[in-house]
Parts: structure tokens; sequence; C-alpha cells
């Protein structure tokens, strides 16, 4: 049986994916560019990416805690 929760779960992924991206590619840029203004991006940045983990970590407990109910509620069907 697929989890209730596979379709979230791939989006979480690809969110996680893409942010890490940015960073990555934000680090490269760093050779090029080395202003005021990239700095600032840099800084933002990782705010961002301070947020992102968050927002990945409350999803993979949200997915784990509505598997969990499913599963409680599927017990109780039976």
């Amino acid at each position: 049986m697929a989890s209730k929760t596979s379709g979230l779960r791939r989006e979480i992924e690809n969110f996680k994916l893409s942010t890490g991206k940015i960073s990555e590619k934000l680090n490269n840029a760093n050779d090029i560019w080395n202003d005021s203004n990239y700095i600032s991006l840099q800084t933002q940045v990782g705010e961002l990416a301070k947020n992102s983990k968050t927002v990945i970590e409350n999803g993979d407990r949200s997915c784990s805690s509505i598997d969990k109910f499913f599963a409680i509620a599927a017990e109780e069907v039976k």
C-alpha cells in the first residue's frame, strides 16, 4: 500500500533539493562576485536556508504523524 504522504514527501524532497541548489550556486559565485550586494545576497540566502530547514523538518514530522494516524485508523476499522 502506498503511503498517504508519498506525494507530500516527494514535494518536500524537491524543495530540499531546490534550496540546496540555490546555496550551491551562490557559493560557486563567490569566486566571481565579492561586493556588498553579493554579501547581502549571501546573508539572505543563509536565512532562507535556515527557514527552509525548519519547513523540511516540520514537513517530515507532519508526514510521520499523518502516516501514524492512518495506521491507527486502519487498525480500528478491522
